[in-house]
């Protein structure tokens, strides 16, 4: 072909990273490590409490006892449901800046800038 590149002139011309050299460095395996150990538990946290939720209600009589005059402790559960999720929603933000930074040094390491290759 000619006068057109093909994806092995793109590879060789260093602007498409080596995915599965990535994929078998320490930094990549470091934060699908720490990506998991973070996302994993509270994955569980998340569905456990709002599957709790619905058998206790379903099958328990727990939460109806009074919490404060005529407000029950389902109240009380199902908005705390609304407040972890707000709250697990800025934790993952948080911790999603750090996992990009560490992507962002992996990909350094193989002398790739996104920036420079778009």
């Amino acid at each position: 072909m000619k006068g057109g590149s093909t994806v092995s002139d793109t590879r060789a011309a260093g602007h498409v990273p080596d995915f599965l050299a990535i994929e078998s460095s320490a930094g990549f395996k470091e934060l699908m490590k720490k990506k998991k150990a973070f996302l994993i538990p509270t994955t569980i946290l998340f569905l456990g409490l709002y599957l709790l939720f619905n058998f206790i209600i379903s099958y328990s009589s727990i939460l109806e006892a009074s919490f404060i005059g005529d407000i029950s402790w389902v109240w009380v559960f199902a908005f705390s449901l609304f407040a972890m999720t707000w709250i697990l929603v800025t934790v993952y933000m948080k911790r999603a800046e750090k996992f990009d930074k560490m992507a962002q040094d992996t990909l350094k390491d193989f002398n790739y800038d996104k920036e420079e290759n778009r």
